[in-house]
């Protein structure tokens, strides 16, 4: 059954997207080459030395000056040092930042684009100047000051440009990249939803059938085989439930009384767990609402039933808790936000829903996913039932903890923000 799968993810991954066009196409090619992203190119050398014979060329026409003063003369040395600074900066962050190599044409081009509007500045002011008669003349060695300048501006629109380019190409990336996953983990999905669905369909028909017309003795392999396609089966929903959760469109509308929530959650692993003791108390008070979510309830389920399914006996207590209170109780990082995620604010109010067991403890590992997620967790979760929860959990701004439980057992606390407190 892996098979199916397998070709599924691999074609989606080959497929989804195509490359990018322009510059963003140019700068993925470049990532990955270091020969295109060193520190210095002939393109830098060429106005390495536009940027010296400028600075030379002010340094000399300034002294040069039949009518130059100490004042001319440490203008006409302040002018060249900056150009020469100002192209050290570009040199130093180039190396700093390795821009593809086509970008150190632009940040060429932008020293020597940046002198003409300084220059041109200068012989219009100058000659202004000499026709209203506040000037004998245009002054070469000025001209070649507010050069120098030009150049001070040229590198810092040029980095600046550079910056926002290679910023926006890796967004352009990054947002590819996504659209790919998404793709990848929506074929996964229908995957299991149709074809592994369908197929422990035509397992369960065998299974049957040779339980009616087999030899007995082989009964107990049936059972195992059948748990194993139950569990299957139990990945499928799973996967359904993180597609809705992470890419689903339904969001967070209207409200979700999750007292109501609890006690039909309980009824139902009460009934699937008739040997196990599940209760529920909702604290008398505010109403527990919360922004709505339809698969709120299967977060909880999840809870539950894991409770239940991990107590290692087989009549275990489970206690279900809900109750609203004060996000000020609550350290930062366990305090729900509203909002959507570009504007989360912290709640003021918190529903908070406790599941109590009496079972061995939770495994550190599995604490990570529920708490945490995160790519680091990847290797450490038994299962996607806790990343399931995490996924809903956070869609919806809450937040999850475990800890232990007074006499043995752990206890599970998922918070979500009070609908009425926004």
């Amino acid at each position: 059954m892996t098979d199916p799968e397998g070709a599924a993810g691999s074609t989606a991954a080959d497929g989804a997207g195509g490359p990018e066009s322009g510059e963003e196409a140019t700068d993925a090619v470049d990532s990955g080459v270091a020969g295109d992203r060193s520190w210095f190119s002939p393109a830098l050398a060429a106005s390495g030395l536009f940027t010296a014979a400028l600075a030379l060329g002010t340094a000399g026409v300034v002294f040069a000056s039949p009518s130059r003063t100490p004042g001319s003369v440490v203008l006409g040395l302040t002018g060249p040092l900056c150009a020469i600074w100002a192209y050290g900066v570009v040199l130093l962050w180039v190396a700093r930042a390795e821009p593809p190599r086509r970008h150190h044409v632009r940040l060429s081009g932008w020293l020597v684009v940046g002198v003409v509007p300084l220059v041109v500045g200068a012989v219009v002011t100058q000659a202004y100047s000499s026709a209203v008669g506040a000037l004998d003349g245009i002054s070469p060695g000025a001209a070649g000051v507010w050069a120098c300048g030009g150049v001070v501006f040229g590198a810092a629109v040029g980095i600046g440009d550079v910056r926002v380019r290679m910023r926006t190409a890796e967004a352009e990336r990054a947002n590819a990249r996504n659209e790919r996953l998404v793709e990848v983990l929506t074929v996964l999905n229908r995957v299991l939803r149709h074809d592994v669905r369908n197929d422990l369909t035509v397992i369960a028909g065998y299974i049957d059938l040779a339980r009616r017309e087999g030899d007995p003795e082989i009964a107990e392999y049936l059972d195992g085989i059948e748990a194993r396609a139950e569990r299957i089966e139990r990945l499928s929903d799973h996967a359904r439930l993180a597609e809705n959760a992470v890419l689903g469109d339904d969001g967070v509308e209207g409200t979700t009384d999750l007292g109501l929530v609890a006690e039909r959650v309980v009824g139902t692993v009460g009934r699937d767990f008739p040997a196990a003791t599940v209760s529920v108390a909702v604290e008398d008070g505010p109403s527990p609402r919360v922004p709505g979510h339809d698969l709120l309830e299967s977060a909880l389920h999840n809870v539950v039933e894991n409770a239940v399914e991990h107590a290692g006996r087989d009549d275990p207590t489970v206690e279900v808790a809900v109750r609203v209170r004060p996000a000020d109780d609550l350290a930062a990082d366990r305090r729900p936000t509203l909002g959507d995620d570009g504007g989360r604010v912290a709640a003021d109010e918190v529903v908070e829903i406790e599941v109590a067991d009496d079972g061995p403890g939770f495994p550190e590992r599995e604490r990570t996913v529920l708490e945490e997620g995160g790519e680091d967790a990847l290797e450490s979760s038994s299962g996607m039932g806790l990343w399931v929860v995490h996924w809903i959990v956070d869609a919806v701004g809450g937040t999850a903890s475990v800890a232990d439980r007074e006499g043995g057992g752990s206890v599970v606390t998922l918070r979500f923000p009070r609908a009425d407190a926004e």
